[in-house]
C-alpha cells in the first residue's frame, strides 16, 4: 500500500519567538520615534490588545478547523489503513466495519 503523505505541522515555538520579536521591534521603533517612553514600552495599549485578543480568536478557530478536518480524515480511514470511500460501510481489504 502507498502511504499517503502527513500534513506539515506548524513550529508553534518559532511563531511565538516571531510575534514576540514584532512586538519587540514595534516597540523599539516607537521608542525611537517618541511616541512612547520607557515607562509605556512594556505596557499595552488598546489596539495592542485587540490585536492579541483578535489573534488568540483566529488561533482557536484553526484550531477548531484543523481538528475536524483530522476526524474527517480518521473517518475515512480503516484500522488497517485503507482508505475508504464516503459509500462503504466495510473495508475491502479487512472487511472491519466504518468507524463512526
Amino acid at each position: 500500500m502507498k502511504s499517503t503523505p502527513q500534513p506539515k505541522k506548524m513550529p508553534v515555538g518559532w511563531m511565538i519567538f516571531g510575534l514576540m520579536l514584532i512586538i519587540i521591534g514595534y516597540n523599539y521603533w516607537s521608542y525611537r520615534c517618541g511616541y512612547c517612553t520607557i515607562a509605556s514600552l512594556l505596557s499595552l495599549s488598546a489596539p495592542a490588545v485587540l490585536l492579541i485578543t483578535m489573534n488568540i480568536i483566529a488561533c482557536v478557530a484553526l484550531l477548531i478547523v484543523k481538528l475536524r478536518a483530522r476526524q474527517q480524515l480518521q473517518r475515512q480511514r480503516c484500522n488497517c489503513g485503507a482508505v475508504l470511500r464516503s459509500i462503504w460501510l466495510f473495508c475491502p481489504d479487512c472487511g472491519g466495519a466504518r468507524q463512526k
